[in-house]
């Protein structure tokens, strides 16, 4: 769809000029206008633009869903820098990877925010990760100190910077904008470039395939760090409509901001869902058009049952940090797709001219539709590639210009297609997409531990990352020791549910090597879950 704008700086000066007083965030139940979310993301750009970000810098934001979240993206956009989005659930570990490894200039984040020891991270990174890093900038409430400094490097109010009396630069044109860390077939997570063109051209297609009107409400239930919730903020971006977000996701609070500020539209996890609708209050959801979701838990037919009850419409989705987030969708429309597919992950692709296919990954063989196999999409979606990582982004992509989504389905058209599982050994953890091996290398370093498999159980309907370790000759297990010290170097939602001690890992020998045999593994950690719940 050809877009009159290239730059979010350009569009978002096109949407103050047509609707300046309309709502364009509600951020804790404050609505923030389109002319005030313009003016605070300029002020902003005049800030760092006065300590010195410059086009092509690296800023790193660590900030929850908030307004401050999407002024800096959009004073990064201005000025032609380039944000490296940051979980707030990181932890050193990963905060290091991403700072060092994404080689940050800068760093955006709240070190009040919910409790969280930021300072205390920071202090844990090395130095040498922060080795390119120029500042910081911390975002704080009026009577709340910043901290002066983080490893030598000086840290600067987001709120001084707002007041800076500069003008902003002039905008600078299409370029890349945002990287999303996803993990792939390593230990290392990737960085997924976009550019400012194609991320806003994905918003607007996102709210013409799910029918945006002028009365629409977009409910943020995932956080814009991530491809999913990023591509529910651009969406209401891009058409000019308001996009309900708060610092942490609750179940009932959400439910009662959709109720309060009359959402239509929302995409969460079908866990995250549930626990809305569990928590909603009669006629919550009665303005609801359309709630799409991603199916990471077992907890479907609950949720069809919620649904149905509540009378919210659902479909199932699709998306990836390659190719950005709900970038298919199953069809209510006969004229659409197959709508029987409707509650199953994936979806009919929103743009019209992509093209989805299966490939045999042991033939390589394309396979008629109905046949599982990988998923390859070929979509104007596309990132830009892995960034400092052309290998990486060769390797992902096909020589026609599909992307190899390592994912197992199967299509019904060349537009729609069922997501089945991971190809691989990926896990779904509170909605990340996460690297065992990421874990492994963790639990590896505990004491006592000589080696580690993880896999993914299920605990009470949702999939949690569960330990298999071998020890070294007279070491004793510490499971709880251990759960502590995976806590304190990872997001929690990746710290082992719990470990069992093994003589040997299951295997079986095939020509070319010793294969661990983790469908075993994760038989055993379903009982063993199964037995400690009953």
């Amino acid at each position: 769809m050809p877009l009159p704008y290239s730059t979010f700086s350009e569009h978002l000066d096109a949407l103050a000029a047509r609707q300046s007083g309309a709502a364009a965030l509600i951020d804790q139940d404050q609505p923030i206008s389109v002319a005030n979310l313009r003016a605070r993301s300029r002020a902003l750009a005049a800030g760092l633009a006065r300590l010195g970000v410059q086009p092509g810098h690296r800023v790193a934001v660590w900030l929850p869903n908030c307004a401050a979240w999407v002024e800096s993206f959009l004073a990064c956009a201005h000025l032609g820098a380039l944000v490296l989005a940051v979980n707030t659930r990181f932890r050193a570990l990963e905060v290091a990877d991403i700072l060092g490894r994404g080689r940050a200039d800068w760093l955006v984040y709240w070190p009040g925010f919910k409790g969280i020891d930021f300072q205390g991270i920071l202090d844990g990174v090395a130095p040498e990760d922060l080795a390119r890093l120029q500042g910081a900038v911390a975002l704080s409430g009026a009577n709340e100190l910043s901290p002066a400094a983080v490893h030598g490097k000086p840290v600067h109010r987001y709120d001084a910077l707002l007041a800076c009396a500069d003008p902003a630069p002039a905008a600078q044109g299409n370029a890349g904008v945002l990287c999303f860390t996803t993990s792939g077939t390593t230990s290392k997570p990737k960085f997924v470039l976009h550019d400012q063109k194609t991320l806003l051209r994905h918003g607007a297609m996102v709210a013409r395939a799910f029918g945006y009107g002028d009365d629409a409400c977009v409910l943020a239930s995932a956080p814009f760090c991530g491809a999913f919730g990023f591509a529910t903020l651009v969406g209401g971006l891009a058409r000019g409509v308001p996009v309900v977000c708060a610092p942490v996701f609750d179940a009932a609070q959400s439910a009662q901001a959709a109720a309060r500020h009359a959402v239509t539209h929302t995409y969460a996890n079908n866990e995250a869902l549930v626990g809305m609708m569990q928590a909603a209050a009669p006629g919550a959801f009665s303005r609801a058009q359309l709630f799409g979701f991603a199916s990471f838990t077992p907890a479907l037919d609950n949720l069809l049952d919620l649904a149905g009850e509540a009378g919210v419409p659902l479909t199932g989705l699709y998306g990836s940090s390659e190719l950005i987030a709900l970038v298919a969708g199953q069809p209510r429309d006969p004229a659409e797709g197959d709508v029987s597919a409707r509650h199953q992950p994936g979806g009919t692709l929103i743009y019209p001219d992509a093209r989805v296919r299966a490939r045999d990954p042991e033939t390589g063989q394309i396979l008629p539709h109905g046949q599982s196999g990988e998923i390859e999409i070929r979509s104007p979606s596309l990132m830009r590639g892995y960034l400092d990582n052309p290998e990486a982004t060769r390797a992902a992509l096909t020589d026609d210009g599909y992307f190899k989504t390592g994912d197992l389905g199967y299509t019904l058209t060349g537009r729609q297609f069922v997501f089945q599982t991971r190809m691989g050994d990926s896990l779904r953890l509170s909605g990340f997409l996460v690297n065992p091996v990421e874990i492994e290398q963790v639990v590896e370093t505990l004491p006592g531990v000589r080696a580690c498999q993880v896999v993914g159980a299920t605990r009470q309907g949702r999939i949690v990352p569960y330990a298999f370790v071998l020890l070294h000759a007279g070491a004793q297990a510490d499971a709880v020791g251990w759960t502590a010290a995976c806590k304190a170097a990872m997001a929690g939602f990746k710290a082992p549910a719990g470990f069992t001690v093994l003589e040997a890992f299951p295997s079986v020998e095939s020509a070319n090597s010793v294969k661990i045999q983790k469908h075993r593994l994760r038989e055993m950690a379903d009982a063993i879950l199964s037995d400690c719940a009953s």
